[in-house]
């Protein structure tokens, strides 16, 4: 029993049920205004029980199904009673329907501006891309065939070292490989004034026509841009034009001229250039298989394939051709070969089987092959090279005589042998003659110079040539028909360049 006034046992717990029940309802609403909200379309889960049914013996029943539709959020999540407390402080706990602010990089205002700023940036790109890519890929392209062009030159060089020549299709493919490269074809252009008067005064700054005025071969023969080719090839006015084996064109200059051996070299500003190897002429014999590239008739790196045929030519008097070599322009000692020489030909080299300049292709015998073509070895053309290259000038000597060949009747002795010489037929009237001086006179047989003997006119002008000035030159002779020698200082041929 109960003392009189205390309070009966059930209203106390029913009290403390009704105090707990109120707690709980507190909590479980304070769960729900913290708790993030799921995605749409889903129902709070877990569902959450009734209060009753904490102490009840009821089953446990929802307190809402309904789905709860909020913008996207991560998964919810329930916070404890010591999260809360943590969390919101009296006086500055969230109230229900609250929202937190997003960040400042999830604005639309902020993603419109990054989403504009990524496409000017994709646009500037696209942009050089579009502007650069060309050029790249041109270079890319034209190193790659440079790349190719070397590969190939080197190579050659190494086999053509070490394979038999029996491989001759071999040999002929390796020495175009090799050659190839260093082979230029030159182009001579006239510029002709093609406009009338009203049209120069309307159209001042339009460029003359340029006319194709001749072309030829030459090759280059260093770095730095040197090229040799025939002077007869540049000799008439114009400009010229060099167009190198990758096809490039390129304006060349006259370094110097050399018209007795019908030389001349020109320079070029290009670079990547190969140039060829000087071979050695005096070694060549008669046999010898030879190639020559140039471009005939325009066609730009032909090669031809033939054999030495001759050494030496220096007379053609006998040749039913002998005025189609005009004996100022082209050097009096030449090599004769087979290759197939035409119109285009000029200034290209011949070489050996290694690949090897061993002469420059000069002249041929008529106005078409037939089988007969000429170089100038290599020797003396490389020697006039480098005294052009220079000195812009080749220090030829000079004996100031103008000379003829020997009556048949006055070519042999007495015993039926041949006589070597070559009369004196006059000296320059307005020009000093170092020959005069020494004590020549018109009519003297001229036999030997320096113990070599003289066999033309054309050799001792080799002879001559191949002297320095300034040089004393032993000089034989015949008058009445006694031998006698005199002692000549060699003058200086005057040579200039074309204009």
């Amino acid at each position: 029993m109960n003392a009189p006034g205390s309070p009966d046992a059930s209203d106390v717990l029913g009290e403390s049920r009704d105090q707990a029940e109120q707690e709980e309802a507190k909590f479980v609403e304070l769960c729900l205004q913290f708790a993030e909200p799921p995605p749409p379309g889903e129902p709070l889960s877990p569902p959450h029980r009734a209060a009753d049914a904490l102490t009840s013996g009821e089953p446990p029943q929802a307190v809402s199904s309904a789905p709860l539709i909020a913008p996207p959020a991560p998964e919810p999540r329930i916070y404890t009673r010591a999260e809360l407390d943590n969390r919101a402080e009296p006086g500055e706990r969230p109230q229900a329907g609250d929202a937190e602010t997003p960040p400042r990089s999830a604005t639309p205002m902020h993603l419109a501006a990054s989403t504009f700023l990524s496409l000017v940036m994709v646009l500037a790109l696209l942009l050089l891309a579009r502007l650069m890519v060309p050029s790249l890929v041109e270079n890319i392209r034209y190193g790659w065939y440079r790349g190719q062009l070397r590969a190939e030159y080197e190579l050659s060089n190494q086999r053509l070292r070490s394979i038999s020549i029996n491989s001759l299709s071999d040999v002929s493919q390796l020495v175009s490989q090799r050659v190839g490269p260093s082979v230029v074809h030159i182009n001579l252009l006239r510029e002709e004034e093609s406009l009338s008067q009203l049209e120069k005064l309307l159209l001042p700054n339009m460029p003359p026509n340029s006319l194709l005025e001749g072309q030829g071969s030459g090759f280059v023969i260093d770095q730095q841009g040197h090229i040799l080719t025939n002077y007869h090839v540049i000799e008439s006015s114009g400009k010229i034009e060099v167009t190198l084996s990758d096809g490039r064109r390129v304006q060349a200059r006259v370094i110097g001229v050399d018209p007795t051996t019908d030389l001349a070299v020109l320079k070029i500003n290009a670079s990547g250039l190969m140039a060829t190897e000087w071979g050695d002429s005096d070694t060549v014999s008669i046999g010898t298989p030879v190639w020559a590239v140039g471009s005939p008739f325009g066609l730009q790196q032909t090669v031809t394939f033939g054999i030495i045929s001759g050494k030496h030519r220096v007379d053609f008097r006998e040749t039913r051709e002998a005025q189609a070599i005009p004996a100022g322009n082209v050097y009096g000692d030449l090599m004769q070969s087979d290759v197939a020489l035409n119109p285009g030909n000029s200034g290209g080299p011949l070489v050996d089987s290694l690949g090897q300049v061993v002469g420059v292709n000069a002249a041929i015998l008529g106005d078409r092959f037939q089988g007969i073509s000429f170089s100038i070895p290599c020797n003396v053309a490389r020697r006039v090279a480098q005294q052009l290259i220079e000195k812009g000038e080749v220090a030829r000597g000079w004996l100031g005589i103008s000379m003829g060949e020997l009556a048949d009747s006055e070519r042999y002795d007495q015993d039926g042998n041949i006589q070597p010489g070559v009369r004196v037929e006059g000296f320059p009237v307005h020009e000093p003659s170092p020959a005069r001086d020494a004590g020549l006179q018109v009519g003297d047989i001229l036999v030997h110079f320096e113990d070599k003997p003289i066999h033309s006119s054309s050799e001792l002008m080799r002879l001559i040539g191949e002297t320095e000035v300034g040089t004393p030159a032993v000089v034989g002779f015949l008058r009445n028909a006694q031998l006698s020698e005199v002692k000549i200082i060699l003058g200086k041929r005057e040579i200039g360049l074309p204009k």
